[in-house]
């Protein structure tokens, strides 16, 4: 028979055994998560699943050997959601998460940082992706080439376009395409999104109900800066210098004076950020597996919201939908089909690659002054498509996502596609110095090119124009606009003209601070019905031609004569020969007199290059190629207009095309107003320059004049 003591220490026992196996039978396990969500610089949400209820407790601290810190939340669930307070912004936490009793999930690599605070300048890591969520190895790949890619470096937070999980967007599918896809970063880095009509199935955003808002915890109420939306449909965050702005293009109204519209507008006009970028599903301009010219949540995304968003300064603008990468050209204003894009709308058509054609840039806040359009929806699966949008400077067929690195006045911007190749990159800088008004541009040609066309060519002698205005009249005095052409343009062609008619033009540079100084004038007459444009080169050799004269003279051999040299040199001071001017002339009385000039090209061959700039200019007195001396050629004084200039930086052929003047003088010549004389090529620069001359063995490369004219 048991003592008393005996039977008391059994009892415990048993009592241990059996609190022991119920703990056991019923300890939560982390099913889910944890996930980040709503951050700040102050707070952050810490969501996670079990698979019984339990209450709720987050730990933190500065390490994760020491986490110090407690939020929780009394009430059992199997949803927990914990926001942490009071936080230090820019500051990296580690956290573990659990109940009151035992601590569910935690170790060093359960971290977060906290946003900087809203308007300062810190380097920031976006991760982005779209159309992501097949469940698929694509999908992995793409995940675990960023992981490889971005390293050590943290991922401040990451955004999803949309089609987060196919096919329907079930609790299930977030499950296993999202939530399982990408562990590490659920737990280490905030998350944002946008929802997509895949999501939608099986989501209400009228009502914010259904797995896609079940699963998030958006800021409907500015917790995160911006202005109230009031709904997790769509909303907007600050992340230091960066403001985003996230759409609901699937299920909201997308109309001009819906509640969304209005959101966003009132959102706009409080954003101070440095950088303005606005995500949602359905791409403004695509020609993937999807076309923005046909359907109607993207024309309407287009059409209704563009206007608004470049008003205030978009600078880059996210989407999915269609299953590729397409990114556009530094553009605004076009809001049409694509049959309506023209590089008018281009306020940088290049390739935005600072080792390529330069940077895209942007004066801070400015208004319409570029944006760059993304989709982004090859996360998970590619679909193809004619990818051939015309706004589109680079379309690929191929799984990848987008990193973005901001740094105070810069953002880089990289597609990486799913074998961890960076496939796609460009830049884009802004600055707070106001820009000037651009520099005229200057040489305005004109030529006909048939009895309904006239092409225009200028040179763009500005650095900082957005695009150029032109201008055509019939009377030299009455003006109206042509469509504008974009940057670094520096030709235009006009059609539908009448036949046998003159008209004027002129050209002007804009950007956000003004308009240039016109161009000079230029005008050209429409060919006769049936009339022929007609180019003749005239070189020695060439069709039995014979009739170039060239030489050239020195100011330091006044009586020295170099016409039977293969060679014709120019230098602004080549020691004890002094200056050289080259002498050149070509016989014109096999093209028709009556002809009218529309071009004119002089054709130079140089083997000793030059950095020096050279001028070509109308030769007013007679000269021969056997008898010039610098003692009879008086260059300077028989020195005419300006005809042309180049620099002939490389050895080979350099092709110089005269301005109006230089078309003038070569009517002349036809014509019989203006004596044949031909040119001199001088130049200030000591850096001497080389070219073969008529003599020389070669007869490809001997001088030509190449003249374009209208019978």
């Amino acid at each position: 028979m048991l003592s008393k003591r005996s039977y008391r220490l059994l009892k415990s026992c048993v009592t241990f055994l059996v609190l022991l196996s119920s703990s056991i039978a019923f300890a939560a396990t982390v099913v889910r998560g944890p996930y980040l969500q709503s951050a700040s610089s102050d707070s952050i949400t810490v969501r996670w699943r079990t698979d019984v209820a339990t209450d709720s407790r987050v730990q933190y601290g500065a390490s994760s050997g020491s986490l110090t810190s407690l939020a929780s939340n009394a009430t059992s669930t199997t949803e927990h959601i914990v926001k942490l307070s009071g936080l230090s912004p820019n500051t990296k936490y580690f956290y573990n998460v659990g109940s009151s009793s035992a601590v569910q999930a935690g170790d060093s690599t359960f971290y977060f940082e906290t946003s900087p605070t809203a308007g300062t300048s810190v380097p920031t890591r976006v991760w982005v992706i779209g159309d992501a969520g097949t469940g698929t190895s694509g999908q992995a790949a793409v995940y675990n080439a960023y992981r490889n890619f971005t390293g050590s470096t943290y991922t401040d937070f990451w955004m999803m376009l949309g089609d987060n999980a196919y096919n329907s967007g079930t609790d299930a599918e977030y499950q296993t395409k999202m939530f399982n896809m990408y562990p590490e970063m659920m737990r280490q880095s905030p998350l944002w999104a946008t929802i997509g009509n895949h999501d939608g199935t099986s989501a209400d955003s009228a009502t914010q109900t259904g797995p896609y808002y079940d699963i998030h915890t958006f800021p409907k109420n500015a917790e995160a800066g911006g202005v109230a939306s009031g709904t997790e449909a769509y909303y907007s965050f600050n992340h230091g210098n960066i403001h985003v702005i996230v759409l609901d293009s699937n299920e909201t109204s997308r109309s001009t004076t819906g509640a969304m519209m209005n959101w966003m507008k009132a959102d706009l006009a409080n954003v101070t950020a440095t950088w303005l970028i606005a995500i949602w599903h359905h791409p403004p301009y695509t020609k993937g597996s999807h076309n923005s010219d046909t359907e109607t949540n993207l024309i309407e995304m287009r059409q209704n919201f563009l206007p608004v968003l470049e008003n205030y300064g978009v600078d880059l603008v996210l989407t999915g939908h269609s299953h590729s990468y397409e990114r556009s050209k530094f553009i605004d204003g076009h809001y049409g089909l694509s049959s309506t894009y023209s590089s008018s709308f281009e306020i940088n058509g290049g390739s935005g690659r600072v080792d390529g054609t330069g940077a895209y840039t942007k004066t801070a806040s400015l208004p319409h002054s570029g944006a760059v359009y993304s989709v982004v929806g090859a996360s998970g699966q590619v679909s193809g498509g004619t990818l051939n949008h015309p706004a589109m400077f680079l379309s690929l067929n191929e799984l990848g996502s987008m990193v973005l690195d901001v740094s105070g006045q810069t953002m880089d911007i990289k597609y990486l596609n799913n074998n961890g190749t960076v496939r796609d990159y460009f830049t884009i800088s802004k600055s707070t110095t106001p820009p000037t008004v651009p520099a005229a541009p200057g040489g305005l040609t004109a030529t006909a090119a048939s009895s309904s066309a006239i092409n225009l060519s200028w040179t763009d002698n500005s650095n900082n124009e957005t695009g150029f205005d032109i201008e055509r009249s019939t009377d030299n005095v009455n003006w109206a606009a042509l469509p504008p052409v974009g940057s670094n343009t520096q030709s235009y062609g006009n059609t539908g003209l009448a036949a046998s008619t003159t008209y004027y033009y002129r050209v002007r540079a804009k950007n956000s601070a003004g308009n240039s100084a016109y161009s000079n004038v230029a005008n050209a007459t429409t060919l006769a019905p049936g009339g022929t444009i007609v180019t003749v080169e005239l070189r020695d050799g060439l069709n039995g031609y014979a009739g170039t004269q060239d030489t050239y003279v020195a100011s330091g051999s006044t009586g020295s004569n170099f016409g039977t040299s293969a060679s014709v040199l120019a230098d602004g001071a080549d020691g004890s020969n002094g200056e050289l001017v080259s002498l050149l002339k070509w016989s014109v009385t096999g093209v028709p007199s009556t002809a009218t000039v529309n071009s004119v090209r002089v054709k130079l061959q140089a083997f000793n290059p030059s950095a020096g700039t050279y001028r070509l200019y109308a030769r007013n007195a007679a000269w021969a190629e056997s008898t010039a001396t610098w003692a009879n050629a008086n260059v300077a004084g028989n020195q005419g207009a300006e005809i042309g200039n180049f620099v002939p930086s490389t050895n080979g052929l350099h092709t110089i095309t005269l301005n109006a003047a230089g078309i003038a003088l070569v009517q002349g010549w036809l014509n019989g107003t203006i004596n044949n004389n031909g040119l001199t090529v001088r130049s200030t620069s000591s850096d001497g320059v080389d070219f073969r001359s008529s003599e020389y063995g070669t007869g490809a490369q001997r001088p030509a004049l190449s003249i374009t004219y209208q019978n």
